[in-house]
């Protein structure tokens, strides 16, 4: 079986349906070359260092059952500073030295340092004196208490390589219903090759907010879903990747459909399961991608896909008493 991407036999290598990193283990068999699958981990990489806080919020784990530790600012009480740190899945909080360039009232350049242990201070405090700079020590305080806070803005979702990831999930899904034979069909040569597009204009994804979409079903950010539908009469192809619940994608498929019959197809993945699910769905796969592509959909718009998301974490997060605040994206 050749490679669903480039087409040759050699080096082949299973390939995620979803990506590893999104809590996924379904895998198609000798679906991908080494180095196709090599090129599609860049892109993948990408977008799992963007999720590193909604992945550990979530509780998602990787390919090796470990949830990602987040980024963090520490505030520390009684000393009046903010801190980078990272929070571990278990809740433990790890605080980094930090040094940091300032200004003081009167406009004079100096540098601020907090440091975890007396030997980094001193080696800070050595260097220093060393350049000939004056050193003001201050007293740590006794007791700190540590408010760790972490962002996870919605930028991921709009680069090319979420969009590069979104057409490789609706390629790797034909071939995990249909075989890879099917997937390398001519009808679909568009579609493979957009995984490796260099801008966005390069790939049949669009980002896009729809209501019926978002209550089909009820929905958790531990799910990932794939929706299509191809259409033997308009002689047209199209997918619907949801990531995390809300971050919904529509992809063609193909725009030359050559079958007497038309396809279509549902795939529902739970991370906590580590499985596929089926939910009760109000609309069926024509149906909803119908609904998709008509005029009351809003593409490419951050303000309404975060309108469409914000909802589905806010629940979460209130079911699992993690303390939410939001910052309101303002329309160019």
């Amino acid at each position: 079986m050749p490679c669903i991407f480039c087409g040759t036999k050699e080096n082949l290598t299973d390939e995620h349906l979803l990506p590893a990193f999104s809590g996924a283990n379904l895998t198609v068999h000798n679906a991908s070359c080494q180095k196709c699958n090599s090129q599609c981990g860049d892109f993948e990489n990408t977008v799992a260092a963007l999720t590193e806080t909604a992945r550990h919020i979530f509780e998602i784990p990787n390919r090796y059952g470990r949830i990602p530790s987040a980024p963090v600012k520490v505030e520390i009480q009684g000393g009046a500073v903010t801190v980078p740190g990272r929070r571990k899945p278990d809740g433990d909080v790890e605080v980094f030295d930090f040094v940091a360039k300032t200004k003081t009232e009167d406009g004079k350049n100096v540098q601020e340092g907090f440091f975890i242990s007396e030997e980094s201070a001193n080696k800070f405090v050595e260097r220093s004196r060393a350049r000939g700079e004056k050193i003001t020590e201050r007293e740590a305080p006794k007791e700190v208490v540590l408010l760790p806070s972490s962002q996870q803005t919605l930028d991921f979702a709009f680069s090319l390589e979420a969009r590069k990831m979104a057409a490789k999930i609706a390629l790797v899904s034909l071939a995990h219903l249909y075989g890879t034979e099917y997937a390398l069909l001519p009808q679909f040569d568009a579609l493979r090759r957009a995984p490796f597009g260099s801008s966005a204009s390069d790939l049949p994804v669009r980002i896009f907010a729809n209501e019926d979409f978002v209550s089909d079903y009820t929905r958790t950010p531990r799910q990932h879903s794939v929706r299509a539908y191809l259409s033997a009469g308009m002689n047209k192809g199209w997918a619907l990747v949801c990531l995390f619940g809300g971050l919904s994608y529509a992809v063609e498929l193909t725009r030359d459909f050559k079958e007497h019959d038309s396809r279509s197809f549902s795939l529902f993945y739970d991370t906590e399961k580590q499985a596929l699910f089926n939910p009760i769905v109000l609309y069926h796969e024509q149906e909803i991608i119908g609904r998709v592509l008509s005029p009351v959909t809003v593409f490419e718009k951050p303000e309404a896909v975060d309108a469409q998301w914000y909802p589905i974490v806010e629940r979460y997060c209130q079911q699992n008493e993690i303390e939410l605040s939001r910052i309101v994206l303002q329309a160019p």
